[in-house]
């Protein structure tokens, strides 16, 4: 346990915000990135928090920044702590953050998340409007590359100078079959895939470029298939025997839980996915921050983001 009577008054809020996204979020890199800091800041804030503690944190393990038993001690407090002011916060901004917010998500993060989210905006800044627009990665790249979307969740990055892609995580992809299908013992290899129907996103679409790349890397193009453009019915279809398919992995949890579903072991791996969070840089960015922390904390409470999804940034 912490003891109380050595503990300073002197930590800061920024501290302990620090803390607590390098925690979330496992690499300083990542936790810089999302509080637009740069890692050297994020490292000192981190340090001053430890001095005034009197504790080691954090605890090094695969390039990952893993609490300490005394840091999530920590870190459910400072958790607390930074929920309260942004309680705080909110007396004032339930008044001044108010209009419409165009906003695009695919349909994996609408079934994953959206409802929640959608709650939380409205419970927190009531007089915000959210219109709600939800397509594939392609579509709505071009939306907000328009400017028909103030700002998206999805797999694309924009290019565009006056568009900002913000990375959030990675996605896992997997091939999944039904439970009771007969499949071959061991390794799911590319020519094992092609002796089944498969159904998938037509292109351009993120499903369908994962699947051409996992075939193609045996040599293998992918050219028979079922179209469908909705994950929900792909999930029931390869449920029902009447297909497999490669499908994110956090709309098929619950279907694999309750054994309707099997996942394959695909030899190779199936690379996971970058997932963005795209919006218009002229927007305000007091509304963008604070959908964005919403969004955040709503996708990782639901398990939508792979457990290594910050594994490809160093701490």
């Amino acid at each position: 346990m912490v003891d109380s009577s050595s503990l300073s008054t002197r930590f800061t809020l920024h501290q302990l915000e620090a803390f607590v996204w390098t925690a979330r979020l496992g690499t300083v890199h990542a936790a810089a990135r999302h509080l637009h800091l740069t890692q050297p800041a994020i490292s000192h804030r981190i340090r001053d928090l430890e001095e005034e503690l009197g504790i080691q944190l954090f605890e090094r393990q695969n390039q990952r920044l893993l609490a300490t038993e005394l840091g999530r001690n920590v870190l459910v407090y400072a958790e607390r702590v930074l929920a309260s002011a942004q309680d705080m916060a909110r007396l004032d901004l339930r008044r001044t953050i108010t209009g419409l917010v165009r906003m695009g998500v695919d349909e994996s993060c609408a079934i994953i998340g959206m409802p929640q989210i959608l709650k939380d905006i409205k419970d927190s800044y009531p007089a915000l409007r959210v219109d709600l627009t939800v397509g594939g990665g392609a579509q709505l790249l071009q939306k907000i590359n328009s400017h028909e979307l103030d700002m998206a969740l999805h797999t694309g990055q924009s290019s565009q100078p006056d568009v900002t892609s913000q990375f959030i995580g990675l996605t896992q992809h997997q091939w999944v079959a039904a439970h009771d299908l007969m499949m071959p013992d061991g390794d799911f290899l590319p020519a094992h895939a092609l002796n089944h129907r498969i159904v998938c996103n037509a292109p351009p679409s993120t499903l369908h470029e994962s699947a051409s790349r996992w075939l193609a890397s045996d040599g293998y193009s992918f050219e028979e298939y079922s179209s469908c453009n909705s994950l929900s019915l792909m999930v029931a279809l390869v449920a029902s025997g009447h297909a497999i398919a490669m499908l994110p992995a956090s709309i098929t949890r619950r279907q694999v839980a309750e054994k309707s579903l099997q996942v394959l072991q695909a030899k190779p791996a199936v690379p996971n996915v970058p997932y963005y969070f795209s919006y218009l840089a002229h927007h305000r960015s007091d509304t963008t921050a604070r959908i964005l922390d919403i969004v955040l904390r709503n996708l990782q409470d639901a398990g939508f983001f792979h457990a290594d999804g910050s594994s490809r940034d160093s701490g």
